[in-house]
């Protein structure tokens, strides 16, 4: 390619790149730092889990989602209080951190952007994980 063909080119790809919309596809780029879990024994077999509320208020999600994916993967009953999480059994605050982790995984990161700015929503009878950055809708395991 000589010096002339070259520098045509280059001035077709700015000018390309100066046509491109700002609001375009873009890979997400921010930072999603949840709460780490905070957690207390109650006897020998309970665990409390402080900050619930908190934890599912960032995500943006219900609730009783994650309580309900929290007994099935753990399987251990559960039982809100507040803005607490009591699990019937007795759980170390990595295991639990690593469940959260693997649901927001699962559940909130969008699988085309990798943006959590998520909704989850039942079309049908299947659970879908809506996109508010990128608009992608995307299926996802039901919790049964």
């Amino acid at each position: 390619m000589d010096l002339k063909s070259r520098e045509a080119y280059q001035k077709m790809i700015e000018e390309a790149y100066t046509k491109i919309p700002e609001t375009g596809y873009k890979q997400v780029t921010t930072r999603f730092n949840p709460p780490t879990v905070r957690i207390f024994y109650q006897g020998k077999n309970k665990t409390v889990i402080l900050n619930f509320g908190e934890i599912t208020e960032y995500l943006n999600r219900d609730p009783n989602i994650l309580r309900k994916f929290l007994t099935l993967e753990l399987a251990a009953p559960a039982s809100p209080s507040n803005d607490r999480l009591i699990l019937h059994t007795r759980v170390d605050d990595i295991t639990l951190q690593n469940t959260i982790n693997y649901f927001i995984k699962r559940y909130v990161k969008c699988p085309v952007c990798g943006g959590y700015d998520t909704k989850l929503e039942k079309v049908r009878r299947n659970l879908m994980l809506k996109c508010e950055i990128c608009g992608a809708e995307s299926p996802v395991p039901p919790i049964k």
